[in-house]
């Protein structure tokens, strides 16, 4: 594999103001991003992502401020209330740096990027994301929500903002040497070699649900570490847990920790059970407690895990909750032209909560006489102070009534007991709408629409909701008629106020590829199939590199993040990665392509080591790869590539493929570096055709050798590859100018690749034959 860059060289960044004590010019008004625009007005001189910002910090000689956040992340909305309007405040970060924000849907990227950079520095990251680099883009400083004022243990935004300008202004070396050391660590690990002796789907799926016996919370279900009092709904977990209820060695163990999450989640009040849909997460372990904004990319996912659930488990109150939840989507985010907006903010008039909590009180003179029923099986949970002294909003999260429906549950009785109390709940959504709803984020991704057709899809067929089948179609038209560039390609990211853009990734091609082959399985019309097929064989062609690895953006993109992110397996939802090896194979699958479920388990390969040290954390990818169909091809495929890496690779060294020597001619004045290289390799160029690539260069040990004239090289593509490569082959020699004392030894950085892999590269030195001298 090719010799990657540092990981935050990677970044190019926007850039602040032009010197001195700037007003606010602020260059977000224009963006395609509500969260960025709700910045345009900060007197913060902000700067959107791009490469302007890296060459003005260098030019000017000044660090980089970056927060990373999204438009219904609620400190997000604090913090820019707080800290970014403040003129004394942003007066002094344009003073100092250069100021940049990024909406991390837009770039998840660079998001996963700047999260590792806070986490190495210390932090436990969360958002806003907020990361102080040095102009070569490496982090010294971080932190999620500053105070605007000091707080027992903490210091403040200003106390920050003026204590890291004065160091970077006074002494900033030991600022430096901890961008270095942070740097250093995030380089680390970043050259993995292919693994397909570690891939074992049926030994990954084991100790993953061992794994999550050891997180499982047995009374109100869930997983967390110890100590961590929130709770996610960690959907690729569950999918991982409905993979397994379906095998007779995993069923015992897996179906009672899913029953029991998906009871608990849906009794307390991470669903909203006045307005239907999940919100993102409690931060309590009992889910009575939500944090109030709706993501569409956790509902679109509940959406198919209850509907499976429902028609396995034969549980009627999951059917319930997906239907209330499909309403919710179909009347908040449902936008124009077939396709869904991102999210609902958790806050209405900057107050969280405001928007969803009732008292007693307004319960009862919305319902009237039925309100004591409904309070009979419903709980109000009160919300905690805050930490930072925030204004709360009157009353409690609508749960139910915990004993009551638990027990109703599990006599198979709470989707009937509950079934009387739609009006009720109506009236209730009428009198909450009429205090104001939530911001949406308009934005309308690739990558959860896809999602959310999928999840419709999923609950069409066992609910039978022939409408629901005919909005998963409209999303997959969608994506095809707005998204697809015929010309290039490719997707882009997002459609926003009529216009898209943004470079889509990894996720979006396949994700939209799995939606395009299930439609194709649900219809047989061939038209799905066609659309599957243009998604892989863009993924193939832009995200595999020539070694077969795959890269969340097309590594010969440039000018943003050659490197790609660091892997955190399927978090929130399925990682691009994942999804990409479950599409190839499954498209092979069907077309019996054989070649492309080869590719697939070569990706895999290429990550295998990380899912192998936490298959846990890859739940959607190991799910999917234990299913019977899905197994026996990759461990065929692992077998064929692991005896193909042992017998045709040697031990996997660039230099066993190269000999170099080296002789001195003309009386010392020149080097003769001879490489051979054996027939069926190839070595990069130099220059190399792309940054990411490692090109072959010779430098002195000792003494002092001149500008080496390197021969052009020859055209190469491999036969997925988006571009042709410049290579040496066959036996290359090379005139090295000797300009001062006679070298002794030379190093010769280089990589060998074939047509089908890339071996680490290599630092090779060689002894200088001086003839006799």
């Amino acid at each position: 594999m090719s010799r990657l860059p540092t990981l935050l060289l990677s970044l190019a960044l926007l850039g602040g103001m032009a010197g001195g004590v700037a007003t606010a010019e602020n260059r977000l008004a224009d963006t395609a991003s509500d969260y960025l625009r709700d910045h345009a007005d900060n007197p913060v001189d902000w700067y959107p992502w791009g490469e302007q910002a890296l060459a003005l910090a260098r030019e000017q000689d000044k660090p980089i401020f970056v927060s990373v956040g999204y438009s219904t992340c609620y400190w997000c909305h604090v913090a820019k209330r707080e800290l970014y309007e403040d003129p004394a405040i942003a007066s002094a970060m344009n003073e100092g740096f250069i100021n940049i924000k990024i909406d991390r849907e837009q770039r998840p990227d660079l998001d996963r990027v700047l999260m590792a950079a806070t986490r190495a520095l210390g932090e436990g990251g969360g958002w806003p994301n907020n990361v102080f680099l040095t102009p070569d883009l490496e982090p010294f400083f971080a932190g999620s929500y500053f105070p605007p004022e000091p707080l027992p243990g903490r210091e403040s935004f200003p106390e920050i903002v003026e204590r890291l300008s004065d160091e970077w202004q006074s002494n900033r070396d030991p600022l430096l040497e901890r961008a270095e050391t942070t740097a250093e660590a995030l380089r680390e690990g970043a050259d993995a070699s292919l693994a397909p002796e570690l891939i074992d789907p049926a030994d990954w799926q084991a100790r993953a649900i061992e794994a999550l016996e050891g997180q499982y919370d047995s009374l109100v279900g869930g997983f967390a570490p110890p100590g961590q009092s929130s709770r996610f709904p960690q959907s690729p977990r569950l999918a991982l847990l409905l993979s397994a209820i379906d095998d007779d060695a995993q069923a015992a163990q897996a179906e009672p920790m899913l029953r029991q999450t998906l009871a608990a989640m849906s009794i307390g009040a991470l669903f909203d059970h006045v307005g239907g849909g999940f919100h993102r997460y409690t931060v309590d372990p009992e889910w009575a407690i939500p944090h109030f904004e709706k993501m569409l990319v956790d509902n679109a996912q509940l959406v198919g895990h209850y509907a499976r659930a429902g028609q396995r488990l034969d549980e009627g109150w999951f059917d319930e909750v997906v239907a209330r939840s499909v309403g919710y989507l179909e009347r908040r985010l449902r936008a124009d032209e077939g396709a869904y907006f991102t999210a609902e903010n958790a806050e209405l008039d900057g107050i969280e909560g405001k928007s969803y909590v009732f008292t007693p009180g307004e319960i009862r003179a919305v319902l009237g006489e039925d309100a004591k029923a409904f309070l009979d099986w419903h709980e109000l949970a009160g919300l905690p102070e805050s930490r930072i002294d925030h204004e709360l909003p009157d009353g409690g999260a609508v749960n139910l009534a915990v004993g009551r429906a638990y027990d109703a549950f599990e006599q198979g009785e709470l989707a009937a007991s509950i079934a009387g109390f739609e009006p009720d709940y109506f009236a209730l959504l009428e009198a909450r709408q009429a205090r104001g709803l939530p911001q949406r984020d308009r934005k309308q991704v690739a990558e959860f629409n896809a999602l959310t057709g999928l999840g419709l899809l999923a609950a069409a067929q066992p609910l039978d909701r022939g409408d629901w089948h005919e909005r998963a179609q409209a999303v997959g038209d969608w994506l095809w008629a707005r998204l697809w560039d015929a010309d290039e390609q490719h997707l882009y990211r997002q459609a926003y106020e009529g216009e898209v853009s943004g470079e889509a990734f990894l996720s979006d091609h396949a994700a939209s590829g799995r939606l395009m082959l299930a439609l194709y399985g649900s219809s047989h019309d061939v038209r799905w199939l066609f659309r599957a097929q243009r998604l892989a064989a863009t993924i193939e062609r832009d995200y595999l590199d020539e070694s077969g690895r795959l890269h969340e953006r097309p590594p010969e993109s440039g000018g943003a993040l050659p490197l790609s992110p660091p892997l955190v397996g399927d978090d929130a939802s399925p990682s691009g990665h994942s999804q990409a090896v479950v599409f190839l194979l499954d498209l092979g699958a069907v077309l019996e392509d054989s070649a492309r479920q080869e590719r697939a388990v070569r990706a895999l390969a290429g990550f295998a080591a990380e899912v192998d040290s936490a298959p846990a954390d890859w739940g959607y990818l190991v799910g999917a790869l234990a299913r019977p169909s899905l197994a026996d091809v990759v461990t065929r495929e692992a077998a064929r590539l692991t005896e193909a890496t042992e017998t045709d690779a040697g031990p996997g060294e660039t230099r066993d493929h190269v000999e170099v020597e080296a002789r001195m001619i003309e009386d010392g004045a020149v080097i003769v570096v001879r490489l051979a290289i054996d027939e069926g390799f190839h070595i990069n160029a130099n220059p190399a055709s792309e940054d990411f690539l490692v090109p072959t260069r010779i430098t002195a040990l000792d003494g002092e050798i001149g500008a080496i004239d390197y021969p052009p090289g020859k055209s190469f593509r491999a036969e997925f590859a988006r571009s042709a490569i410049d290579v040496f082959e066959g036996v290359l020699e090379l005139r090295v100018p000797v300009t001062g004392e006679m070298p002794t030894r030379l190093r010769i950085d280089l990589q060998a690749c074939d047509d089908r892999v890339c071996l680490a590269p290599d630092e090779m030195e060689v002894e200088v034959d001086r003839g006799g001298e």
